[in-house]
């Protein structure tokens, strides 16, 4: 899949004649994946290739930063998904101030000067340009004109809703797993880069695998049963997502004892897949009670996971 940053480089990348369609994609979801299901078939019906255009960082991050949602996956993720989906060509386009401000019918001439695509598909709710003033009639309108067909999605609905971003995060900060993997159409998961810590889990020997959680959705703090993986490597585990109590801790970080498995997997990036919650976070007296309560939280673990 080819990946371009700026509209320059879609335009010089030799792609044209295609099928496209617009959106944040956060979390490439059940509703998402309908939506790039159909896109394939547009562009095979245009005998051209299929092609999406999404934005980094999150558009309310830049124009409301104090609303800005907690993200359901890191942006190499959302690549990957897309890719996994069958687009064949992505413009990452940074969303910045100025962007924001650009007319509905500026934002649609750029995309077509930039791909030349013969047909436009784009989800039930979609709106883009200045203040969202522009919808799917005015890609129409321009169509007409340059020659180019429009069509929209139908909303997706499953468990009795429609899925969407803003309900998965619910489902995710409820620990509803179940659930939200299910919306998600995979595991729920949070991926990052194993980060050296204080090695207080080794001294117990409960040595763990650290990522910071940054600013992705996450369930409450506790423990949890999950599976783990590392490029073809996979491990059950027992995670500690929190802040540490018993040591003063102030970082919210994600602490994923692999069981049974001795690996040095620093610097290499994990992902850590959410099973079940085992229970909440709490206080210890000192690392010996803590040491004793991980020692039962890791055998839950291995009963849930087997």
């Amino acid at each position: 899949m080819k990946v371009f940053h700026t509209w320059q480089e879609a335009a010089d990348g030799g792609i044209s004649g295609g099928a496209i369609t617009v959106g944040n994609f956060d979390g490439v979801h059940m509703g998402h994946q309908q939506v790039l299901a159909e896109l394939k078939g547009h562009a095979q019906a245009v005998d051209g290739p299929a092609l999406a255009v999404t934005f980094e960082p999150h558009p309310r991050a830049v124009l409301f930063p104090e609303e800005a949602p907690r993200r359901l996956c890191h942006v190499h993720e959302r690549l990957q998904y897309l890719e996994e989906a069958g687009v064949e060509a992505v413009l990452l386009l940074e969303f910045t101030k100025e962007l924001a401000s650009w007319s509905a019918e500026k934002f649609s001439r750029a995309l077509y000067d930039a791909f030349s695509f013969k047909h436009i598909h784009v989800g039930y709710d979609f709106a883009f340009g200045h203040d969202r003033q522009g919808h799917i009639t005015d890609l129409r309108t321009l169509g007409d004109g340059v020659g180019f067909t429009v069509s929209e999605a139908a909303a997706f609905e499953m468990q009795g809703a429609v899925v969407s971003s803003s309900r998965i995060r619910s489902n995710i900060e409820a620990a509803e797993l179940t659930l939200a993997s299910q919306l998600l159409g995979r595991p729920y998961s949070i991926t990052g880069e194993v980060l050296h810590g204080e090695k207080r889990g080794r001294k117990m020997n409960f040595p763990t695998a650290n990522i910071d959680v940054a600013d992705l959705a996450h369930p409450p703090v506790g423990i949890y049963a999950v599976r783990a993986c590392s490029g073809s490597q996979k491990w059950n585990g027992a995670a500690y997502l929190g802040y540490r109590p018993t040591f003063q801790g102030r970082t919210l970080l994600l602490e994923t004892h692999l069981l049974d498995a001795q690996v040095d997997i620093y610097g290499q990036h994990l992902r850590v897949e959410f099973v079940q919650r085992i229970r909440e976070d709490r206080a210890f007296t000192g690392a010996d009670d803590l040491a004793q309560q991980i020692a039962k939280d890791c055998a839950q673990a291995r009963e849930i996971l087997s």
